[in-house]
């Protein structure tokens, strides 16, 4: 049980550091600056669009929608299982 607890509170406060994250790229979007100088009713429209557009999120994301997703192979050269061997002339 510890470790389920654990593994949830790990989760809760990573998605508590994406939500402020999220709020202060919307404020420095949005107005051009900090969300800490922000007055009252600018702080209220932040709020209100970053709550609509995470709300929208947490409604998209169903098990459904993630069955279908599809593993992405890997970009770029890989790396060859073997050396090549010299060949005798």
């Amino acid at each position: 049980m510890a470790e389920e607890n654990f593994n949830t509170n790990l989760m809760r406060m990573i998605a508590g550091q994406l939500h402020c994250l999220a709020g202060m790229t919307a404020a420095r979007e949005m107005f051009g600056k900090s969300y800490f100088s922000l007055g009252i009713a600018e702080k209220i429209a932040v709020d209100n669009a970053l709550n609509g557009i995470v709300a929208a999120n947490f409604q998209a994301i169903t098990p459904a929608f993630l069955a279908a997703q599809q593993a992405q192979q890997p970009v770029g050269f890989g790396i060859p299982a073997a050396a090549p061997t010299k060949e005798k002339s």
